[in-house]
């Protein structure tokens, strides 16, 4: 099973307006292709990102779909009111009653200083954080939270909870709540197949769930051929490095955002490049469908996970949805459309 997570990219010669556009588009492609959800993440302060504002895009992605489960990937929840987190995702389940995920992690998604500005109040420890937690799965309708408030909507099926992270301390605190737990193998350096067995050992059964279930998050890239890959994959790598910004050098007009193609062309790669795709091989698997979906299924196999969710950046609206395309007809998705979440 295959799901979507959508950083919302912005390359330089892109608009953001038009890439929170492409989202949505995105969204209805990967429904046709068989994809079982589509998440989209929460970046701040980034001019390659344009997902400040997730549960906006989620209403939207949900409103220009019918089958496909939608939802954040995820919620930053140290920022905000876990109350005001769970009425926005209960509304979004009274008008797309069934398909809304609500993914939540504590990273700050941004520079340090944005998590000041958007919550001043926020305590950055293991037990406000746990507290947070507790407090919004009380306001979600889980019966072991006794909370005073009358939280609305009501809704006959509630946001489905997932926590997102990419550690052990993560996975233990899934576990322990008996909640769905998303590992992001993109974030990590290195294969670490201990978080998810941290969490199944630690999963207690919970109103949410009676067995653990966990999920794999990757960056892929595919194309039609190797070469092409490496072309769009290349924006993915510059944009880790400082090396680009002293080699591609605008005397006007300069815009933030990922590198572009046009970017990629007056590029040579550097040392710091090849290192860093040595050292951190699972920041993007890119390749062929046949390479990149031999990659998934390794990785699923060494985590043993049923699902694997997966965000692709690369320029252009047509060569990410070819990227997902690929992989939907190298795993048959289609073929397995409106399996039981």
């Amino acid at each position: 099973m295959l799901s979507v997570l959508d950083q919302v990219p912005v390359f330089r010669d892109g608009s953001p307006a038009q890439s929170v556009r492409d989202s949505v588009d995105l969204a209805r492609a990967v429904e046709s292709f068989g994809y079982r959800r589509f998440w989209v993440a929460e970046h701040h302060g980034s001019a390659a990102n344009a997902c400040a504002s997730p549960e906006i895009v989620v209403a939207t992605a949900a409103a220009a779909t019918t089958r496909i489960r939608v939802g954040s990937g995820g919620v930053l929840l140290p920022h905000y009111s876990p109350l005001k987190v769970a009425e926005t995702y209960r509304t979004l389940a009274a008008l797309y009653p069934g398909r809304v995920d609500l993914g939540f992690g504590r990273g700050v998604g941004g520079p340090t200083a944005m998590a000041g500005l958007l919550n001043p109040y926020a305590l950055a420890t293991d037990e406000a954080f746990l507290q947070q937690v507790g407090r919004l799965l009380g306001f979600l309708g889980d019966s072991r939270a006794v909370t005073r408030v009358s939280v609305t909507p009501e809704v006959a099926e509630p946001p489905a909870p997932w926590l997102l992270g990419s550690g052990a301390d993560s996975a233990l605190m899934a576990g322990m709540l008996g909640l769905p737990f998303c590992f992001a193998q993109f974030i990590a350096a290195e294969e670490s197949p201990k978080a998810i067995a941290v969490y199944r050992e630690a999963f207690r059964p919970s109103p949410w769930l009676d067995e653990p279930r966990a999920m794999l998050a990757l960056r892929v890239l595919c194309a039609d051929t190797a070469a092409r890959a490496e072309e769009l994959g290349t924006c993915f790598w510059m944009s880790c490095t400082t090396g680009w910004r002293a080699q591609v050098q605008l005397d006007d007009d300069y815009r933030g955002g990922a590198p572009s193609l046009a970017d990629v062309g007056r590029y040579t790669l550097t040392a710091e490049d090849r290192s860093l795709r040595l050292k951190r091989p699972f920041l993007q698997i890119s390749g062929t469908a046949p390479e990149v979906g031999a990659e998934i299924r390794r990785l699923q196999t060494v985590y043993d996970v049923p699902e694997v969710i997966l965000t692709t950046n690369c320029p252009g609206a047509t060569a990410r949805q070819r990227s997902y395309e690929l992989l939907a007809t190298e795993f048959a998705l289609l073929a397995g459309a409106g399996q039981a979440d």
